[in-house]
């Protein structure tokens, strides 16, 4: 066998196997649902007391009802959990997940590893389960300020 035909024929198997996995991944793997968010308050100075509870008001895109969202799997940035009871907005079709303010100050910091005086939009993410098991997650932004301390 001629060697430009040998090349050929590994790359045509090397590309079968390739785009045969990542098939695999991606019909194994079920899809997961996303999730607004919008913080409340959606600014933070640090120094500020921060709010107690930090609420992270969420709703699914595309709409859909809570009615089989597990109330007890929602997670701050994979590990905070909420502080006391998801309950629904009383004016929006959305759920409240209070958090705690110093978790919530925990979790920006924890994205802005070196500081300087300035204004950020930092993203967090809340994750859940439905009963199904079935997962959701999404992003809100909360806008940063790390003030511009006068020196001593």
């Amino acid at each position: 066998m001629k060697l430009r035909k040998l090349t050929l024929l590994s790359l045509t198997i090397l590309a079968t196997l390739v785009i045969g996995a990542v098939a695999f991944n991606v019909l194994s793997a079920p899809p997961e649902l996303k999730l607004k968010v919008k913080w409340k308050p959606a600014t933070y100075t640090l120094g500020d007391p921060p709010a107690h509870p930090w609420n992270a008001e969420v709703y699914f895109a595309p709409p859909r009802t809570f009615s089989d969202v597990d109330l007890t799997s929602f997670k701050l940035e994979g590990k905070y959990t909420n502080s006391s009871p998801v309950y629904m907005h009383p004016f929006k079709d959305r759920l409240v997940v209070p958090f705690d303010g110093d978790d919530v100050v925990e979790a920006i910091l924890a994205k802005l590893p070196h500081l300087a005086p300035g204004i950020y939009i930092v993203s967090l993410e809340v994750s859940g389960k439905l009963t199904s098991g079935k997962t959701f997650r999404g992003t809100g932004v909360i806008t940063f300020t790390y003030p511009d301390y006068p020196p001593p």
